[in-house]
């Protein structure tokens, strides 16, 4: 089934004269957020449907369905929508239909994982070391790290099948506290996978994302089995995300049928503040997905390593931007249950193909945005990645690739209105004589514990020191300085490190980088660079 702009915008405008359109607060205000159980015994066919009854006619309606059914099941109340979501048999829908009660009837519309399940490979790697999966370059992740841009301080909500909370590699996993939906549990793979391309961590093991210092916020919308969910289940999870401050929020996922609720919904937390990013499909067909394909939704299309479109990512003109998304290796459940690790008898990482893992590169990379540039406003960072993006296919915005493969770097650079030069997230140029120095670090949740200090050999002169930071703040130190023997030393005086409490650091040198994720110490930990040799410097027994 084809859809157009001009059936999209004739939706909208029914929906904004319907519910109204104004900016300030939810129209989606959820009484609870779950994954129903629609098993019936009934032989009739019942239909789960979107009821919206006449304004301020609430407890009246609730009164005639108690007359009219005990069979009928109400699964979320949007009251600010004047909107029940029900099951109920065919019957008695067709009857509640006649209701003077009754404004208007809308399916509840079913939503999908969108990967591809006979693309899951198992990968081993090697212990002690951290491969950088070919999508993190492809899209410039590591040069925005270069400057700064690293996610910290930025929330992502991963809205799939749960994120194991317990993964070695990956960030302290947050979420809503509801009743049999644990959002640290995945039984599919799927989320977990997605959450490691966004922000596994740099930390000298498994993958790193591509936004390693960014949050991740879990809410979990498909079951265990990994079949589907509904349009008011994405719907009510959306707001979920934004109650627990989601700046982003990453959907891999979609169906073929809109919903005119979820139209409404994402074009308010646009207005809101909350970006929605979306997997166009796998299909590999012109068809829309939805809700990739709302306006108000970043739609994501996928290319594989050498920048060719996937044959099975679904192309048409609501498609914004293109991402990696063939052979993505990523985080997978580290113990069971987990179907795409039993899939591939193995747990911990794989490979997966599918928009779903285009998509979280995109939320990553909008993450690093808003880390550079905190007070830019969603619309800004949707257009810098869309007039940033390396164009593909045919010239200009196609229908295969959107706007283009998505890059972080020179986004920041059309964020930032040029070239980045500031002295906080640039490179220095250092002459013949000196030594470039950089620091990065992350402070841990008890800052006041940590100095570190750049300490000639030759004179024991402090070239460099820093102390007093704030909790959970992200540092970063560069200067050229003269060439030497040094030693640098990262100390802490409650003895526990920076990793313990979150944090981490890394030294770089001349492009060098010697200290890559510190900060796993006690007091103190150490390391000497420079022109360090004996007969130089007169070093003596």
């Amino acid at each position: 089934m084809r859809f157009n702009c001009l059936i999209l915008s004739v939706l909208l405008s029914v929906v904004s004269k319907a519910y109204g359109t104004e900016d300030n607060g939810s129209h989606l205000r959820r009484k609870e957020y779950v994954i129903p159980d629609d098993s019936s015994d009934e032989e009739e066919p019942i239909r789960r449907v979107f009821v919206k009854y006449q304004k301020d006619m609430r407890s009246n309606l609730e009164a005639e369905l108690a007359k009219r059914s005990s069979r009928a099941k109400k699964h979320y109340d949007f009251r600010d929508m004047d909107t029940f979501v029900m099951t109920l048999p065919e019957s008695e829908l067709a009857e509640l239909k006649k209701s003077k009660l009754v404004e208007s009837v809308h399916d509840d519309v079913k939503r999908y994982p969108m990967h591809i399940p006979e693309s899951i490979k198992h990968r081993q790697l090697q212990a002690g070391t951290e491969t950088i999966p070919y999508g993190i370059d492809l899209v410039q992740a590591t040069e925005a790290w270069e400057v700064g841009a690293r996610g910290q301080g930025v929330k992502v909500c991963v809205m799939d099948t749960g994120v194991y909370g317990d993964h070695e590699d990956l960030p302290t996993i947050t979420g809503p506290a509801i009743t049999d939906l644990s959002f640290s549990e995945d039984g599919v793979g799927h989320g977990t996978h997605c959450a490691g391309t966004i922000a596994a961590p740099e930390n000298n093991l498994g993958v790193v994302g591509v936004a390693p210092e960014a949050d991740i916020y879990s809410v979990k919308v498909f079951s265990d089995n990994g079949g589907f969910a509904y349009s008011s289940g994405i719907l009510a999870a959306a707001q979920e995300c934004a109650a627990g401050g989601a700046d982003i929020i990453s959907m891999s996922l979609g169906g073929p049928l809109p919903n005119l609720f979820e139209i409404l919904g994402f074009r308010n937390l646009l207005r809101n503040g909350v970006i929605s990013v979306a997997a166009a499909g796998n299909f590999g067909n012109g068809l829309w997905s939805f809700p990739a394909s709302y306006p108000g939704v970043v739609s994501v299309g996928a290319v594989d390593e050498n920048k060719r479109k996937a044959p099975f990512s679904q192309f048409n003109r609501q498609v914004d931007i293109a991402a990696p998304g063939v052979d993505v290796l990523s985080t997978l459940p580290m113990k069971a249950p987990c179907q795409i690790c039993d899939q591939i008898d193995a747990f911990s990482y794989g490979t997966i193909s599918g928009t779903s893992m285009a998509c979280p590169h995109v939320a990553g990379v909008l993450a690093l945005l808003a880390s550079f540039k905190p007070e830019a406003e969603p619309s800004e960072y949707i257009r810098a990645i869309e007039n940033s993006a390396e164009d593909l296919g045919a010239p200009g915005k196609d229908r295969e690739f959107g706007n283009g493969l998505i890059q972080a770097y020179a986004a920041l650079e059309y964020l930032n209105g040029g070239p980045i030069n500031n002295v906080a997230s640039t490179t220095k140029t250092c002459n013949d004589d000196t030594i470039s120095f950089t620091l990065k670090m992350l402070t841990d949740d008890k800052a006041s514990d940590i100095s570190w200090e750049l300490r000639s050999l030759v004179d024991s002169e402090v070239y460099l020191s820093g102390s007093d930071y704030d909790d959970d703040t992200a540092i970063s130190v560069r200067e050229c300085i003269p060439k030497n023997c040094y030693i640098f030393t990262m100390y802490d005086s409650d003895g526990d490190g920076l990793r313990q409490g979150g944090g981490s650091y890394s030294v770089t040198v001349d492009g060098e980088k010697l200290v890559k994720a510190g900060g796993d110490f006690d007091s103190q930990e150490m390391v000497s660079f420079g022109d360090c040799r004996e007969e130089m410097y007169e070093f003596r027994n």
